[in-house]
This record gives C-alpha cells, structure tokens and sequence, in this order.
C-alpha cells in the first residue's frame, strides 16, 4: 500500500495518535449554503481552497500544476493553492499539527490508515452529502471508478475517500539482456528465481535482481504462497503468525535469502535500486508502476527496458495497492468545502484521469479514463504500460489499521535481517509478531 521511499522517511507515526488524542473533533465554520445543498456555489462569490498533496518534482508536479491551472481558467471564481510536500511522512506529520491546530486545508491526500484515524476523530468528512448534491456523481459515475478503489476508499461501508494516484508493483526487466540470454519474461515465482541466476555474472558485475527490500515484497510471496489475513479480524493483533499462515509467512521471508548470499540478489537502500538498473548492474527490479518515468530519463534510450506482472505463486497472482485517495476536512467552511468538492470532481473525471496517467505513469481510477482513445493510443505505444491497470483485480491492501503502519516497519526491519543473514526466519518472524502484536494494541 506505501511506496518504499515513504516507508523509509516516516518516522513519527507515534505523535499521531497524541495530536489527534489532544485535539479532538474540529468544528465545521458555518457557511452560507442555505439550500441544504452542501455542493452548492454562487457563480460570483471568490472561493479559495488549499489542497495538500507531494507531487513536488518531476512529470508528478507538472502534471498537477497543469491540472490545476486548467481547472482555474474554468472555474475563474474558484483560486488553488497547491502545497506540495517533499515526502508522505512529512504530508502526515503537517497534516496532524493542522488538525492539532484546527487549521486544516480544505483537501488533501491521505493513505487509508490516515483517514480512518482521522474519521475516529471526527476530522474529515463523509463524501456521501457530497456524491448525492446537485453537484455531485452519477450512479454511472461511481460504477465507472474501478470497484475496487471506490471501495478502499470506504469506511465502515460508507464513502469517505474518492481514488487519485494509484499504483501497484509491477517487476521492471531488461529487455535486451533477457533477449540475449534468450530468455522469456517469468511467469511464476519460481521462473523468476530461476532466471535471476541466469543472468548473474560471476565476476560480480551484474546481478539478477536489486531489490530495496521492503514489507511489500514479504507480503506478496507471503500471500502468493497461501497466506491469507495480516491482521486479525478485530485488529487488535497480527494474524501472519498463526497457523496455517505461518509456514507461508516464514518460507516468505526465507525465499531470497539464499541468493542474496550468492551475490545474485543485491540488497540496496531507497533508490539505488534504479541506478542499479539504469546502469545495466542488475537486469531485474521491483517497485511501483509509478517508478516508470523515473527510469525512462534515468535510461535515457541505453537499452530497452520493460515491465511485466507480479509472477504467480502457487496461490494465485497478487501485488501491493498503493497510492493515495483524496478527503475533505471538516475545519473549513461549507462554502470552501463545496469549492473543493468540485476541485475533487474534477481530478477524479474521466478527462483529468486520462492526462494525469499518461504524464505520471500511475493507474487509470476510471475504467472510462482506461479505455478512453488517448490511452489506448498511449498503451498501443507502450504496451507495458497497461500491466499496472491489468493487476488492478490482483492488487491488494494489507491492512487499514492506524497502528498498521509502526508494524510494517517492524517487518521490513526483520525481513532485512534475514535477507542479510543477521537472523534466522524462526527468530525474524518472532519478531515481527512480537512487535506488531505490540504495535497494534497501542
């Protein structure tokens, strides 16, 4: 669900949970919707909404500003101010001083576990008022979301989110090796592995994999072996630990172990991943669809490259869902609200939908945006482009607990002990029930 570059700069999930404790709700300022009609605006009123989000560089930041200065010169009565943030972490951790200070923006983005937190506090809004007004989505309109991502932005059954910038993993593979050795994309886990000794040197000089290793990459063999839950049903403790998952969850983190050992897998930091690949060090990698554009001005023409599924295990074909949704806040008044609404409508349509992805490389969240004439063109011109979008059935989400997110460190932190050889998988996996069981009770 996180990318791994968020995972690794979050650091203060704790004061979360502290902030919110402090502040409690915060109190929607009257406004001056009187119809009883929350998407209500008044075409000669100025309207100004601030919207917090991280798209602070790169095709992420022109796209947005571009979004956005098109929806200014349609809407000339309505003013956005963006303030993109370096970081995840650091979204969230402005995000709760916001909340603990009651000036929130009038929309952000937000990870599930945020916004359920948020929501037991009372500071976000349902979007139902929302969906329903004069201004608001068709029926046609929400069976055009993918059901999946409409649904992962739902609390307790009811519409709190709307999708934005959604991803999932994909394996990126260099095409012209792979066609060298005459080797054909993987299919299956073991295909995979198989074909990472294939194409190791043995004077070092280029490796089958570099790999970041993160809690994702854990939890898809953990699910792909026959894992099934994370969490347990009152999300009060770990569940990958209990029979009959554990023997999944243990043979996960064993799996790669022994070919980091064999110096066929390299273990690396944040992004020296893609300078592995780039550099033509390492002939496979694993991150999200949303690492795309980075690559392509990394590669630059060099060699070609391209992306395929998540190899199947034996338990069927799963990937990590990752990306943000979009949330309203309660802080703001009515009339502010309604104008970011209508900001949301409008990032969320089917024509913003198609330019964002084709700029930024995520996940079309509008079956309409997928098969409207621009992508497909986009696709026929890159096919690997549709492999993201194709997994969105397979894609999955760990869990939404607020404390979830402490435990998932705690995995990646064992995981990489075992991948490095500093523990066993018995005592890893110990110690990842330990610590989440102790993460999730608070």
């Amino acid at each position: 669900m996180y990318p791994r570059w968020y995972r690794m700069m979050f650091a203060l999930v704790v004061i979360t949970t502290v902030l919110l404790t402090a502040c409690g709700g915060t109190q929607s300022t009257p406004g001056t919707n009187v119809s009883g009609d929350v998407t209500q605006l008044d075409p000669s009123k100025k309207y100004t909404v601030d919207f917090w989000e991280v798209f602070a560089t790169g095709a992420n930041k022109t796209a947005m500003e571009a979004l956005t200065k098109q929806y200014m010169q349609q809407h000339p009565n309505i003013t956005i101010n963006l303030q993109a943030f370096d970081s995840y972490g650091t979204l969230q951790t402005k995000l709760n001083a916001a909340i603990a200070a009651h000036k929130t923006p009038a929309l952000s983005q937000v990870y599930e576990s945020w916004a359920v937190q948020y929501k037991q506090h009372d500071n976000i809004v349902s979007l139902q008022p929302y969906i329903k007004g004069k201004n608001g989505l068709s029926q046609s309109d929400l069976t055009d979301f993918y059901p999946s991502l409409l649904k992962d932005g739902q609390i307790d059954g009811e519409q709190y989110m709307l999708p934005f910038n959604k991803s999932n993993e994909v394996v990126y593979y260099n095409a012209d090796v792979l066609q060298k050795h005459n080797i054909a994309p993987p299919t299956s886990l073991n295909d995979l592995i198989a074909d990472l000794s294939k194409v190791t040197k043995p004077d070092g000089s280029q490796w089958g994999l570099s790999l970041t290793p993160s809690v994702d990459e854990w939890e898809i063999q953990y699910k792909a072996l026959g894992g099934k839950d994370f969490v347990s049903s009152d999300g009060q403790k770990s569940a990958f630990a209990q029979d009959p998952n554990k023997q999944y969850a243990k043979a996960a983190l064993e799996t790669l172990a022994p070919f980091v050992k064999q110096n066929v897998v390299h273990v690396t930091q944040q992004f020296a991943w893609q300078n592995d690949f780039a550099a033509q060090k390492s002939v496979f990698a694993v991150s999200t669809i949303a690492s795309y554009p980075f690559l392509v001005k990394s590669i630059n023409g060099a060699f070609k490259f391209n992306e395929l599924p998540i190899p199947a295990g034996p338990a069927g074909q799963y990937t990590p869902l990752f990306g943000t949704n979009l949330v309203l806040y309660k802080g703001v008044s009515n009339d502010t609200r309604a104008a970011a609404w209508d900001y949301l409508k409008f990032l969320t349509g089917t024509d913003a939908d198609v330019s964002f992805v084709k700029q930024t490389g995520y996940m079309p969240v509008r079956q309409s945006a997928y098969n409207n004439k621009v992508l497909q063109d986009y696709y026929t011109q890159f096919p690997a482009r549709k492999v993201g979008p194709q997994q969105i059935n397979n894609s999955f989400v760990d869990s939404t607990q607020p404390n979830w997110q402490k435990c998932r460190e705690d995995i990646t932190n064992n995981y990489v002990s075992v991948l490095k050889g500093q523990a066993s998988s018995d005592t890893a996996l110990s110690k990842m029930e330990q610590q989440c069981n102790d993460d999730l009770a608070g």
